[in-house]
């Protein structure tokens, strides 16, 4: 019987390079990397676009990047500190903290920056409601750093692939896990035409 030879080369490129929809980010807007982009802070990572300057330079948090340093670390002094994990929100300024949280109508100050995700919040009503033992996951998250691009960069980095850009209706579950997993929740929510990305391992040198 005559040898069948099956061709298992996938074609990397048809299955990471989609055409973007949209090259135009605006705050409130979510950016999924691509699953072979390879940089330390972005690797499967999932940002939140903050702000939107006129001449389109962007400032973002990376949502679901954990470090292991918690609150106590940063205040020795605190020890509900301990409860709260700290993420990683980008390369930008990494000893300056950031919050988000889905507690608009609880924290005087808040202002929302997504469908039901705030930031801005009075620091002792903050540290009142982690004291307090309320459960914290979903309801805030903490970042060091921030991630940021100037004029038009974004744009670019779209147009080449890096990012796929989405606007979500909800954002009830932004402040829930971590990781590849959290990364794979929010390209699920693409649809089809991203599908291919989650046959992508993580580590693909591994296979």
């Amino acid at each position: 019987m005559e040898n069948i030879k099956m061709d298992t080369e996938i074609d990397i490129e048809s299955l990471i390079y989609k055409e973007p929809d949209n090259l135009f980010p605006r705050k409130g807007d979510i950016l999924i990397a691509e699953p072979m982009l390879d940089q330390p802070y972005f690797k499967r990572s999932v940002v939140l676009l903050l702000e939107e300057d006129n001449d389109h330079s962007h400032v973002g948090l990376t949502l679901n990047v954990p470090t292991p340093v918690t609150l106590q670390d940063l205040f020795p002094q605190w020890s509900a500190g301990k409860r709260v994990r700290v993420y990683s929100g980008g390369p930008v300024e990494a000893d300056r903290l950031f919050m988000l949280h889905t507690l608009g109508d609880l924290f005087e100050g808040a202002q929302e920056v997504a469908p039901g995700l705030y930031v801005g919040a009075d620091l002792d009503q903050v540290m009142a409601y982690i004291n307090s033992e309320e459960q914290l996951e979903g309801k805030l998250r903490f970042f060091l750093g921030y991630s940021g691009w100037s004029k038009d960069q974004l744009a670019g980095e779209i147009l080449n692939h890096s990012w796929a850009l989405t606007k979500p209706e909800k954002m009830n579950d932004a402040l829930i896990g971590k990781g590849n997993e959290y990364w794979r929740r929010e390209v699920g929510r693409l649809g089809n035409k991203y599908r291919s990305w989650l046959l992508i391992p993580e580590n693909p040198e591994e296979n």
